[in-house]
């Protein structure tokens, strides 16, 4: 007995050495985008994923030796849950310019840039369903769906550059809705144990996973790939009820949204292809049942 628990003690170390030695060799960001706010998040995400790998390869070789709580058949779970929702301000970028409409003519224009959109903060909710493995009642994957609008009021925005020698433009009332369907891993530690829930009554967990994030806009839709992370801890009241709270980000990239209008101080209209990278905070409280 004590030299298989050698062996896995050494597969174990194995796979975290691995793994850390991976993160190292990964590419480092391009000079020309060391100070952007992409390369800055991927050197996060990928130092996050290495050493978040690490550690939950150390977790699940300690914890899943024969001596550690097994689910018998494992862990479905379903829930709902209601919150907020929380949108940071957004450049819009019309890299291949737009039309100017000034009542008379219409003149192509070159690129634009429109600084800080800015979007109102709104309700949110939506449904899960998981389940955690037989074999590793740590691990689990978890398919979830939810829904948020959010409202941007008319405001004046400043311009990157003069635009008929103004140097700024007006964004008018608009309406979008964030539709987001994403795939967990999850991991989870249990606390509290006792006879009716083994496991832990309470029950941090992490979870992050590829998202399709549809956005729906007055003037035009855009489906996108993107992520999304979470973080929370659950009660189990009864073995088979539990609620939660939780914290989700979701991150798209190059959002592309057709004919969308802006108004210089003139009255005149752009209109052209606007691109932005779209973030949604969100907080949230619910239910599940497990079985």
């Amino acid at each position: 007995m004590n030299g298989g628990r050698n062996n896995r003690r050494k597969w174990g170390l194995r796979l975290v050495i691995l793994l850390v030695t991976l993160g190292f060799l990964m590419p480092a960001p391009a000079p020309v985008m060391a100070a952007s706010g992409d390369a800055i998040f991927w050197t996060g995400m990928g130092l996050f994923s290495v050493l978040g790998a690490g550690a939950i390869a150390y977790a699940v070789w300690e914890k899943s030796r024969p001596d550690q709580p097994r689910l018998l058949n494992g862990e479905f779970y379903a829930g709902g849950f209601l919150g907020a929702a929380f949108t940071p301000n957004q450049d819009l970028r019309y890299p291949d310019g737009f039309i100017l409409n000034n009542g008379l003519t219409r003149t192509p224009q070159g690129s634009a840039t429109l600084f800080g959109n800015k979007f109102n903060n709104s309700l949110t909710g939506g449904v899960k369903l998981g389940y955690f493995f037989h074999s590793i009642p740590y691990l689990g994957l978890e398919a979830e769906s939810s829904v948020n609008n959010s409202y941007v009021n008319r405001r004046t925005l400043s311009v990157n550059r003069p635009i008929q020698g103004m140097s700024q433009a007006a964004v008018p009332n608009d309406f979008w809705m964030n539709w987001t369907t994403a795939l967990h891993l999850v991991g989870r530690y249990g606390f509290l144990p006792d006879q009716e829930v083994p496991f832990g009554r309470l029950q941090p967990y992490v979870g992050i996973g590829p998202a399709v994030i549809v956005l729906y806009e007055e003037v035009d839709s855009a489906k996108n790939f993107g992520i999304d992370v979470m973080a929370g801890v659950r009660y189990m009241f009864t073995k088979h009820i539990g609620a939660f709270v939780e914290y989700k980000y979701n991150h798209q990239w190059d959002v592309e949204i057709e004919q969308h209008p802006f108004y210089l101080p003139n009255g005149a209209e752009g209109r052209g292809m606007a691109h932005l990278d779209f973030d949604c905070h969100k907080v949230v409280m619910g239910v599940a049942y497990h079985w």
